[in-house]
């Protein structure tokens, strides 16, 4: 699980700006104390079948009329309605990234791919990940953007497209749009596999960095990561 820094008892600067802890400051914790999973985290291909959508299943609130008359239902009577609107966004969140994952893996596996190596950080109520590298079946290591352009040649935006995992964006080049599925959402749904979906909530700053694992389907955070950060920052 990730390295962590703990903000809710410090000092905060007189100027307002955001303390920058040290690497030696943070801590790192494992899977259950974080609130993650347990490793490794395992993963698969399989496509549910498809859910109705969650627009289907409104959230439970009480009609205007019943506000102006001051009358709300009780928790009981609401828990039914909001479980169901729980379920139908859980199950549609789970059917759209076993979908991107069928889509983007085979992909990955032609080219080589046997590994991903991504980084994340966050706190204060954001989270995030990106690519660094990846590993070949023969053992060679390459970084984040030769695997983007083999992805490109691959054609793996209209796998995805094709899949109905994204759309083409006409204001985004081919390019940029692998880079940024790459980066901001594959690494992402790993990252929320492992770290739980609420990743970086709370008063603390965090970074670390996993390795997804193609052959034996799992996720399998770094417990040596190095204090490497995009969107935090760490005093040196």
């Amino acid at each position: 699980m990730p390295f962590v820094f703990d903000q809710s008892e410090i000092e905060w600067p007189d100027d307002g700006s955001d303390p920058q802890p040290r690497a030696d400051q943070f801590v790192y914790l494992p899977a259950p104390e974080y609130g993650g999973q347990h490793e490794p985290v395992r993963f698969s291909l399989d496509v549910p079948p498809e859910p109705p959508a969650p627009e289907s299943v409104p959230f439970p609130r009480p009609s205007l009329w019943d506000r102006l008359r001051g009358r709300k239902p009780s928790a009981t009577q609401r828990a039914p309605a909001v479980a169901a609107w729980h379920d139908a966004r859980t199950a549609h969140a789970a059917f759209v990234r076993q979908r991107l994952l069928a889509a983007a893996v085979p992909a990955l596996g032609e080219l080589g791919v046997r590994q991903l190596y991504c980084r994340y950080d966050g706190g204060n109520d954001e989270g995030f990940a990106w690519l660094d590298s990846a590993t070949l079946r023969d053992g060679t290591r390459i970084d984040r953007e030769a695997l983007v352009e083999q992805l490109v040649a691959h054609k793996l935006l209209d796998r995805l497209i094709a899949r109905g995992v994204t759309r083409r964006y006409d204001a985004m080049s081919e390019h940029k749009q692998v880079a940024s599925f790459m980066h901001d959402w594959l690494c992402t749904e790993f990252a929320a596999m492992l770290l739980g979906s609420g990743y970086g909530t709370g008063e603390h700053v965090l970074y670390g960095a996993f390795t997804v694992d193609f052959d034996a389907g799992t996720v399998v955070d770094d417990p040596g990561a190095d204090p490497v950060t995009r969107n935090r920052e760490i005093a040196r």
